[in-house]
């Protein structure tokens, strides 16, 4: 693989080039999707450049905001699950190996940083996607989740490892406590 902007040559999923320093668009490899312009009322939490907006080719389209410098992406409310699942498999299986392996690139990796939401600029609450993906997602409670630029690539090979089922358990715990035993979430 080459880099984006200086063609100089790339390993394994590199997210930078070591050559000229520039971001590599990783999350959106074999992913169908449309850019659809700019929103320039919302920046992004990451850089302030304004957001633009694609639309993933889904039934139905999904469409979310995404910065064109860091490659970050900000997700309303239940469009990331919608995404994983439309990208997988119904099968769910654990590749106890893979996840092995992803927890300890995790905790290689640099510390929280908190920023606002693209929407209303509050705080926004950092979030371990489905309690063990080891992807330290950005939460604003009403309006979505922001992913930095090559966090929907680790959140959709977790998921591909059996991370949807560990997703679904969690979930189902979660309402429980919520609502107590015997009520369940609609599917």
């Amino acid at each position: 693989m080459k880099c984006i902007n200086c063609g100089g040559p790339l390993e394994g999923a590199m997210t930078f080039c070591p050559f000229c320093g520039v971001r590599q668009d990783i999350d959106l490899r074999q992913v169908n999707f449309r850019d659809l312009g700019t929103n320039a009322s919302m920046p992004c939490p990451q850089c302030a450049t304004p957001l633009g907006v694609i639309e993933f080719n889904t039934d139905p389209a999904i469409s979310v905001e995404r910065c064109p410098d860091c490659k970050g992406m900000f997700f309303n409310p239940g469009e990331l699950e919608a995404l994983l699942d439309s990208q997988t498999n119904s099968l769910v299986w654990l590749d106890s190996e893979q996840l092995k392996q992803l927890d300890q690139e995790v905790l290689e990796s640099s510390g929280v940083v908190y920023r606002k939401c693209p929407v209303c600029s509050e705080r926004m609450s950092p979030l371990n996607f489905g309690g063990h993906s080891g992807v330290i997602i950005d939460r604003c409670g009403p309006h979505g989740f922001w992913l930095d630029g090559g966090e929907l690539r680790r959140i959709k090979e977790w998921w591909w490892a059996g991370g949807k089922l560990i997703y679904q358990q969690n979930e189902e715990k979660r309402a429980e406590m919520l609502y107590g035993s015997g009520v369940r979430p609609l599917s």
